[in-house]
Order: structure tokens, then C-alpha cells, then sequence
């Protein structure tokens, strides 16, 4: 079994142990407004088809391989080499599926309908569109699993509040499954946490129902107001937490999401940006991260493809 697969693998059992552990518990946070109400943690889950008879034989399949390889290749009445090909495109679409890929410098509804067939067609769970976009890609994704979120005042969030609470608004009402909302660094920069704190509470408690999360630039602080400002971002009703846009040269993707996974302590879906074309180093990001945000989705698709050899 490559390197690669082994990792997957070893992912794999985490996440079982994780969804254990947790227990669906559910907590209490605050709105903004010292009101709390109750939540269940991290992003709610999408509704799937029930699988289907061949799809059960997979998934039969998955525990066993490749100790049982021959077996199994009877099964199906397939050869093993098949039966192998099968099982690594099983394992990249399930990773695929916790992926959100970044299509916001595609300008043109035509090139994004080019994109999306192409991103929809490796399995990506999610692409990442301009709000102007969001009518188009829900219409080229319809009646598929790929979702649509908008990245609203992308990248940097340095917009007045007004703008981005409208900008929200508008990106559900144009059909967006979810919206990415950069948090303005300048902002906590200038000791202003408190007030930024409420403004991503009145858009949150105006969305109740909606995905959104918050894009931080964890990279881009020190520790310290990293860690004031995810604990802020921690008692609203957030989807989750982006670990950054991918727009700054030479951000540090590896440690950002580390450290947004540090200190969030499990309570929030955690989503590590990433620029790079290597599977292999996306793969390395589930050890820090619920999901991942792609910049060079492609790139990664292709990569991985080409690292299981099929």
C-alpha cells in the first residue's frame, strides 16, 4: 500500500475515535448579546443517499483491503488489480469530500462554468465563489453534492461593518449553502476585538440557520491575539473557523491551522488554507484540520491521482 494510503488510513481512524469521543454533545454559547443558546458543535451534517447495493460492497470491501484482496476480487468477480484501482478512487473521493475549493479569481460566468463541471467532476465537497457568481454556480451544480459558498469582502474582511452585513445577506438570498466572512486583522490589530466581536455576532444571530465562517488570518498575529480573538470567535454561532484566504505571500499554513486547532480545543469545525499542489502536504493538514481550503484545487486532485497511481 503507497505512503500515501497509509496516512488516509491513519486519518481515517482518528476521525473515528474523534466522532466517539464526542458523543454529539452539544454546548452553550453566547450570541453577542450575553444571551446563550444551544448549538451543535461544528457544521451540520449534509444529507446523503443511502448507499447503494455496490456501494455497501465498497465500503465491505474498504475494511478488509488489502489483507483480504483476493477475497474481495471474487466478490466482485473482478481482478485484483480492479478491485485495487476501485478502492484508491473510493478513498480519494472520500477525501475530496472534506475539501473546499477556491474559485475566486474566476471572474466570468463562463470560465466559472468550465471550473465548477471540473472541480464537481473530482468529487470537491464544496467550491468558494464571488458573491456576483453565486446564481451561476448553483446552476451549473444542480442536483449535485457540490455546495456553493460565497467569500463575501474577500480577502482581507477590512470593509465597515454595514458593507459586510449586507454583503451576507445578499449572499444568502442569492442562494449561497454558505458564506465565508473574512475578519478584519487591521481591526485586531488596533485593539478593537470587542467591537469586532459584535459585529460577527449580529450578522451570525441574523443567520441563525446559516453556514458561516470566519476567515482568520492566524498567520498574520502573534500568538496572543490569535488566541484572544479565536476564543471571541468561539462563543458565537459559527459554522466554523478558516485558518486564512491563501492571499498573503508566504503564509504559513502548516502552523496557522496548528495553531487555530490549538486553541479552538475541538469545539469548531477547523478549515486550513492552503496554496499548495501537494497532496501530500493537504493530507498532512487533516492532522490539524476538520477540512481544507483549497487555492490550486487542480493541482491536488491531479497530484493525488498521480501519488495512488490511477
Amino acid at each position: 500500500m503507497p505512503d500515501l494510503l497509509k496516512v488516509m488510513e491513519h486519518l481515517k481512524r482518528q476521525e473515528q475515535q474523534l466522532s466517539q469521543s464526542n458523543g454529539g454533545d452539544r454546548e452553550k454559547i453566547e450570541d453577542g448579546n450575553g444571551q446563550k443558546d444551544e448549538i451543535d458543535d461544528g457544521i451540520p451534517p449534509r444529507i446523503e443517499e443511502k448507499p447503494k447495493k455496490e456501494e455497501k460492497l465498497v465500503l465491505e470491501a474498504e475494511k478488509n483491503y488489502p489483507l483480504d484482496a483476493e477475497k474481495t476480487a471474487a466478490v466482485f468477480g473482478q481482478s485484483e488489480e480492479d478491485i485495487s484501482k476501485e478502492f484508491k478512487e473510493f478513498k480519494a473521493l472520500k477525501l475530496f469530500r472534506k475539501m473546499d475549493c477556491d474559485l475566486t479569481n474566476v471572474l466570468t460566468a463562463k470560465e466559472l462554468c468550465s471550473k465548477i463541471e471540473e472541480m464537481a467532476s473530482f468529487g470537491f465537497g464544496n467550491v468558494v465563489v464571488n458573491p456576483t457568481l453565486i446564481k451561476d454556480a448553483k446552476t451549473v451544480l444542480k442536483g449535485r453534492k457540490t455546495g456553493v459558498y460565497a467569500a463575501v469582502c474577500f480577502p482581507y474582511g477590512e470593509e465597515l461593518f454595514g458593507v459586510k452585513r449586507y454583503a451576507v445577506k445578499k449572499a444568502f438570498e442569492e442562494g449561497a449553502d454558505g458564506v465565508y466572512l473574512p475578519i478584519g486583522v487591521a481591526m485586531l490589530k488596533k485593539g478593537r476585538l470587542d467591537q469586532v466581536k459584535r459585529e460577527v455576532a449580529k450578522i451570525v444571530k441574523r443567520h441563525k440557520k446559516k453556514r458561516i465562517f470566519a476567515v482568520l488570518e492566524v498567520g498574520e498575529m502573534d500568538f496572543e491575539l490569535a488566541e484572544k480573538a479565536v476564543k471571541a470567535l468561539l462563543k458565537l454561532r459559527l459554522a466554523g473557523i478558516v485558518s486564512g484566504s491563501g492571499s498573503l505571500i508566504g503564509a504559513k499554513n502548516f502552523t496557522g491551522a496548528s495553531n487555530l486547532h490549538s486553541l479552538s480545543g475541538g469545539k469548531r469545525t477547523v478549515i486550513a488554507c492552503t496554496n499548495t499542489e501537494k497532496s501530500r502536504e493537504v493530507v498532512n493538514l487533516f492532522t490539524v484540520a476538520d477540512r481544507v481550503f483549497l487555492k490550486n484545487a487542480q493541482g491536488v486532485a491531479k497530484d493525488l491521482r498521480l501519488s495512488l497511481e490511477f
